[in-house]
């Protein structure tokens, strides 16, 4: 009988491993070098954010509870999106030196995949080395931990060529989510500057999308402000036939094309369970209609934040024909009654 727990094998010790929060596998790690090689072959699941400001660090986290989650169908990123419902309470934290963990006590309760950075004092240093110590950050966690990494969830400032040749490494990748965050910093920077950021952007989502090894084993993806275009989200997914959740929020750069893609004859569109539209797509006409009727296996449907055709009309097309169990309508436009302006307001933000 063993008279330490280290002495058990390093496959059952590794098993035992992936029950740890990453707070405490982390500090697990530290203790010796063995320690440290087990650490590394036991994180599966990382939730991973690199804050320039507090309110950014928030807002990443409110962020995931914008989207309406499956009753009846198990979605990937359930698990995630509930934990951060307690981003609405005040954030308290402590601040840390460059590189050090952050953490919300809240997040730690709540996710025990989260892992947030803030950089203190960002605004002492320009948007170029913000971005490269972001860069930098990602690419060195994902690198060590790359080999085991099934669940991925990163928000970031900007996705770079380096984060995405990172990611596309991932061999044992599963499930992905990336969040680009509205910047404050990249707001401030000249009109010349964020052209150009946003030129590398697309070259980097280039980079992902045609060297992802997960590809052909990818079972669902979230992008969320990304610059990623149809095309090559489509080169992505074309090798993808096991895909059952594919979200897209706020990606300007996907319009109705998309919609032409997704009944051209994909292969995983019969693998597709939850689709979640919000926020671009373009216009959801006559061919978006014809697209959706087309997906047979879909259990739940989000088009919120989609235009062109009224949630009335939605709503009597899938009780006549589709017959999705479950769907989210798009919200109609805001109506001037009685020369009052009514705006909604998510609770969480209350």
């Amino acid at each position: 009988m063993s008279s330490s727990l280290m002495d058990c094998p390093p496959e059952l010790l590794i098993h035992i491993l992936n029950f740890l929060p990453v707070q405490a596998l982390l500090r697990f790690g530290q203790t010796s070098q063995y320690s440290q090689q087990l650490a590394k072959s036991s994180l599966h699941t990382l939730s991973l954010g690199v804050h320039q400001t507090h309110m950014s660090a928030m807002l990443s986290k409110l962020a995931k509870t914008q989207y309406p989650q499956p009753k009846h169908s198990k979605s990937f990123f359930q698990a995630a999106s509930q934990s951060s419902s307690s981003a609405s309470k005040a954030c308290s934290s402590r601040r840390s030196s460059i590189g050090s963990d952050y953490y919300p006590e809240d997040d730690i309760e709540n996710d025990p995949y989260m892992v947030s950075v803030l950089i203190p004092d960002a605004g002492t240093y320009d948007y170029p080395t913000l971005i490269s110590f972001d860069a930098a950050l990602t690419k060195s966690i994902l690198t060590r931990h790359g080999g085991t990494l099934r669940n991925l969830d990163l928000s970031l400032c900007t996705l770079t060529s380096p984060i995405a040749r990172s990611i596309a490494r991932l061999r044992a990748l599963r499930v992905l989510s990336i969040r680009i965050e509205d910047s404050p910093y990249m707001r401030a920077t000249s009109r010349s500057g964020r052209a150009s950021q946003q030129a590398e952007q697309r070259v980097a989502w280039e980079i992902l999308t045609d060297t992802a090894a997960w590809a052909p084993r990818l079972e669902a993806l979230r992008i969320e402000g990304g610059e990623v275009s149809t095309k090559q989200l489509s080169q992505l997914l074309a090798r993808s036939r096991w895909c059952r959740e594919l979200w897209l929020s706020r990606c300007r750069s996907i319009g109705e094309e998309m919609w032409d893609w997704l009944g051209s004859g994909w292969k995983g569109s019969a693998s597709l369970h939850i689709l979640g539209i919000m926020g671009c797509g373009g216009q959801l006409g006559e061919l978006a209609i014809d697209v959706i009727g087309g997906l047979r296996s879909l259990q739940f449907l989000s088009l919120q934040g989609t235009y062109g055709t009224s949630s009335e009309t939605i709503d009597l097309m899938n009780n006549d024909i589709w017959h999705i169990p479950e769907i989210v309508l798009p919200k109609p436009p805001m109506k001037d009654l009685n020369g009052e302006l009514i705006i909604e307001v998510d609770p969480a933000y209350m």
